[in-house]
């Protein structure tokens, strides 16, 4: 990543970045779905259950976090057949240092650890749930 420099004038992603991931960050809706699927992979539907928003909201702001890869998108099957996606949160931290060079931006995110395994294993509870 790239360091805007003294000018003022944009000099590299770092800044486009940046301006991407605060924008994203500065809606309650993004925010929401973040700390949401921070705890456990989750589809739209459960995130409308859970945050004040309509299903169209949250399925832009699930895009946008997707695009930023803030979050990741796994495909899921349930009982009868029909696919879904679920969310889960990959941002783990955003720093912004200042030094006499000027900005350096690192936005640090968890690996992606949803396998097939674990997609087999939330089918087969959720075929034999309650």
């Amino acid at each position: 990543m790239r360091e805007e420099g003294d000018t003022g004038e944009v000099a590299d992603d770092a800044t486009d970045e940046l301006a991407s991931v605060a924008a994203v960050l500065d809606d309650p809706h993004a925010r929401a779905i973040l700390a949401h699927t921070a705890r456990e992979p989750l589809s739209a539907d459960e995130l409308v259950d859970r945050i004040d928003g309509s299903r169209s909201t949250v399925y832009r702001r699930a895009q946008r976090l997707v695009a930023l890869d803030l979050v990741a998108e796994s495909r899921e099957i349930d009982p009868d057949g029909h696919h879904f996606s679920t969310y889960r949160a990959r941002l783990d931290r955003v720093t912004v240092d200042l030094d006499a060079d000027g900005f350096t931006v690192s936005v640090d995110r968890h690996p992606v650890e949803d396998d097939a395994v674990d997609r087999l294993n939330r089918l087969f509870e959720r075929l034999n749930g309650p």
